[in-house]
């Protein structure tokens, strides 16, 4: 396993040293950098995009002790305050390239979580009270402004000003990532104050995002809890597996633990018998009922399958989630990388040609998908390691 890991820690290297060489032009962040590695200053900043530079550049500091990044989370820290936080509360979608705000009132309360999860990574770094201060104004926020306190949950559908408009809804990504973020920040402050955000979270998943009988996660309830219809994403669903795991393994709750390790394995067999593409490799993510969408191939959820495998095979001992979760890895490795400049390809075809004219970063594309992959799998394989060693 040690073969494994050297060549994740080489990878997370390569990507670090893309975004420090590619991601800084005159003092400011790049929002979209090509497969050359030129700036595209045309593109719109968004908040997600900086809080997953601001956990990226952070988590890599912490785990290989590189301070390179060092300057780039810095920079990331004080654009999204001096920049994007929303002067009404919370902080914003993003700003176009002329600096004017660009706002999605069905998103912006997806962008939230990712801000307590970049803070709380910086805060990880620096021990800085002022970061922390942030943190708890942040959560503040999230718990007086976007939950539900009467069905429970926590809503989308929000003007800048953060008025409810008439397309209110709950989602997927404002519940899964708020849970990572809960769950980050316990282990940070080491404190129980987050512990019953994190068990209910969990549960609201378990009961209203998780669908055993039609094998997959939900993305979109009305306010009312009420699904709306919506598509199959093999990424999300393997994403949701491991989170939840995850998140329940802070607390003795042992009943909580049993059904998340459920959901884990049964969410994870079904996306090796539909979502693996046994000719070429890889994982296809959008499907309508069993037939993929698309067989082009998107990076996260390459990275989502190799973490949920790796955590399906640390519940079960079961060595096929172990042989796909290689598997993948190397797709990743032979597909995915870029030997060249560093960083991911966005998007490559089912052959695994990459689509040259998508860029390497954007709006959607930042530091959190394979910065988390190559840290995550790390400490998963050393776990397997300790384990064989005893």
């Amino acid at each position: 396993m040690n073969y494994y890991t050297e060549r994740l820690n080489n990878e997370l290297k390569r990507i670090i040293n893309f975004w420090v060489n590619y991601a800084i032009c005159d003092n400011k962040l790049v929002p979209e950098i090509d497969n050359e590695g030129r700036p595209n200053f045309k593109a719109p900043l968004g908040t997600v995009y900086v809080s997953r530079i601001l956990y990226g550049c952070s988590a890599a500091i912490k785990h290989t002790g590189d301070e390179s990044g060092r300057p780039l989370a810095q920079l990331a820290f004080e654009t999204l305050i001096s920049k994007l936080r929303n002067p009404k509360g919370g902080y914003l979608w993003g700003l176009n390239a002329s600096g004017t705000i660009f706002h999605d009132e069905i998103n912006v309360s997806f962008a939230q979580p990712f801000v307590l999860y970049g803070l709380g990574e910086y805060y990880a770094l620096t021990k800085d009270e002022q970061v922390a201060h942030y943190i708890a104004e942040q959560v503040n926020f999230i718990e007086t402004k976007l939950a539900d306190q009467h069905n429970g949950g926590y809503f989308d559908g929000y003007t800048y000003s953060w008025n409810a408009t008439d397309k209110q809804s709950k989602s997927l990504g404002t519940h899964l990532h708020l849970l990572e973020a809960y769950t980050k920040l316990n282990r940070v402050f080491k404190t129980t104050q987050y512990k019953s955000h994190i068990e209910k979270l969990t549960e609201i998943i378990l009961k209203r995002f998780v669908s055993l009988k039609s094998n997959r996660v939900i993305h979109q309830f009305d306010k009312n809890w009420i699904s709306l219809p919506d598509e199959n994403w093999m990424g999300h669903n393997l994403e949701t597996s491991w989170i939840v795991c995850d998140a329940a393994n802070e607390f003795n709750n042992k009943e909580l633990q049993l059904k998340c390790k459920e959901v884990a394995l049964h969410l994870c067999n079904v996306a090796i018998e539909q979502g693996f593409d046994t000719q070429y490799g890889g994982m296809f993510n959008k499907f309508n009922k069993k037939e993929p969408i698309t067989n082009d191939k998107e990076w996260w959820p390459q990275a989502e399958s190799v973490i949920a495998f790796m955590n399906a095979y640390s519940l079960s001992a079961d060595k096929r989630f172990l042989s796909y979760a290689i598997r993948i890895l190397e797709y990743i490795d032979n597909t995915f990388s870029d030997p060249n400049t560093g960083e991911w390809f966005d998007t490559v075809n089912r052959e695994g040609k990459p689509y040259l004219d998508k860029p390497k970063t954007h709006f959607w594309k930042s530091m959190y998908h394979n910065v988390r992959y190559c840290i995550l799998t790390i400490k998963h394989l050393e776990n397997m390691f300790n384990l064989v060693s005893q």
